[in-house]
């Protein structure tokens, strides 16, 4: 990239001056907003000291091991990796949304945002007097997202939801297995960052329409409807033919072969497939096992004919081959194949490290750790981690302040009050 004059100003992330008030908690709403901090907006998360975020682990939560021997190391609920993976570029303040004051501060502060975004159940912002249409009453072109399990309206809105209980109501969870096997789950929540991921993308455009228009919206996304959307081509398949898609296990529906195979060593597995005649052709060259010459192998109709055969003879080969030898060799032959890895594995990739997707970020309790950062690559408008997750009502004090002139004597009143504060209730 040619160099910047010295005059030029540094780049600006995208939602730069942008600023969001969020009510989000545990994955799906975390995530969703986290995005946007990343994107450069200023993104305010509001808790209660009586009720922290549930990915916290509460207040009897045991600082995890990796975590324990640190010095700083103090708080179990500031050291949760799993709040602190999914909260980042956030600045945290605690207020008390069922006492008055509380309430008023939350709407002076909606009253200076651009975004409200929550994932509670639907009658808990009514509850609370902070739904969409008190908040309208605020900020007349407020754009908020309700992130529900089903949505904010329709007959399931009052049905509580996680991303275990969505994928079986999705549909996805009737596509994964084995054949002849009952449906499973993915084992990864995945509807909370795909729906996460949704909600994201609805703010955007929802800004988007404001900057062009001057009209705020309320967006009512049901992380059913949006996990949906992975299964479109199955679902309309069941409903155009009456016919519901069989689990195919690590199989394509209509090429083969594709899967995972085992590796040599334990729990070693590579991921690999032959798209078309030539794709298999250099498997067999690479392979050298005489599979080009078995007529049960002959056309990609007879692979599929023969599949259990064909799956096996891979196998066999596979086990005696090194992983991370044989993806690569593979993928320069033209085969599709790739090393499987898992969590740690990915995290440690250097791809990820050079690119910036894992990234090191210093929390004042855990120390430094690497964390997921910004998902993508913006030449104009890069963003970046700035700031870690924060620490239970970390940054009440400087919001209440900065944003709402809130005095030092004020605040202390507050916090006896229980109404804000850090840490656990008085």
């Amino acid at each position: 990239a040619p160099a910047r004059h010295a005059a030029e100003p540094a780049p600006r992330p995208p939602l730069a001056g942008v600023r969001a008030v969020v009510l989000t908690h545990a994955w799906l709403g975390t995530f969703c907003t986290e995005l946007l901090g990343l994107a450069g907006a200023d993104v305010i998360q509001v808790e209660a000291r009586k009720r922290p975020d549930t990915w916290r682990a509460g207040y009897q939560g045991v600082i995890p091991a990796q975590v324990r021997t640190r010095p700083t190391a103090r708080h179990a609920w500031n050291c949760s990796p799993l709040f602190n993976s999914v909260n980042l570029n956030k600045r945290g303040i605690t207020l008390d949304l069922d006492h008055p004051e509380g309430r008023d501060l939350f709407k002076r502060l909606v009253a200076r945002a651009d975004v409200v975004a929550e994932n509670y159940s639907p009658r808990v912002v009514h509850n609370l007097g902070v739904d969409y249409e008190s908040l309208r009453a605020v900020r007349s072109d407020l754009i908020m997202l309700s992130l529900n399990a089903y949505g904010a309206s329709g007959p399931w809105r009052d049905v509580v939801g996680i991303g275990g209980t969505i994928e079986p109501t999705s549909g996805m969870s009737s596509l994964l297995g084995y054949p002849g096997g009952p449906p499973l789950n993915s084992g990864q929540m995945l509807p909370d960052p795909v729906g996460g991921w949704y909600g994201f993308g609805a703010i955007v455009t929802a800004l988007r329409h404001r900057d062009r228009t001057g009209e705020g919206q309320y967006i009512d996304l049901s992380m059913q409807e949006s996990n949906q959307t992975l299964i479109g081509d199955a679902m309309l398949e069941a409903l155009w033919t009456g016919r519901a898609r069989t689990r195919l296990g690590n199989r394509h529906p209509t090429f083969a072969p594709h899967g995972i195979y085992p590796a040599q060593g334990e729990e070693q597995w590579v991921a690999l497939a032959a798209e078309d005649d030539a794709q298999w052709r250099a498997l067999c060259e690479a392979a050298g096992a005489g599979w080009e010459r078995d007529v049960r192998f002959a056309s990609n109709e007879a692979r599929k004919a023969s599949e259990d055969a064909l799956d096996a003879a891979i196998a066999a080969w596979t086990a005696t081959q090194a992983r991370d030898a044989l993806a690569p060799r593979l993928a320069a032959a033209g085969v599709p194949a790739a090393p499987v890895r898992d969590a740690l594995e990915v995290a440690a990739c250097p791809v990820f490290r050079e690119r910036g997707r894992v990234v090191e970020v210093a929390h004042p309790e855990t120390g430094t750790w690497w964390h997921v950062g910004v998902p993508a690559t913006l030449e104009r408008t890069p963003g970046a981690v700035t700031r870690p997750s924060p620490c239970l009502g970390e940054h009440s004090a400087e919001v209440l302040a900065e944003e709402l002139g809130v005095s030092e004597a004020e605040y202390a009143a507050l916090v006896r009050k229980g109404v804000t504060g850090e840490g656990p209730p008085d």
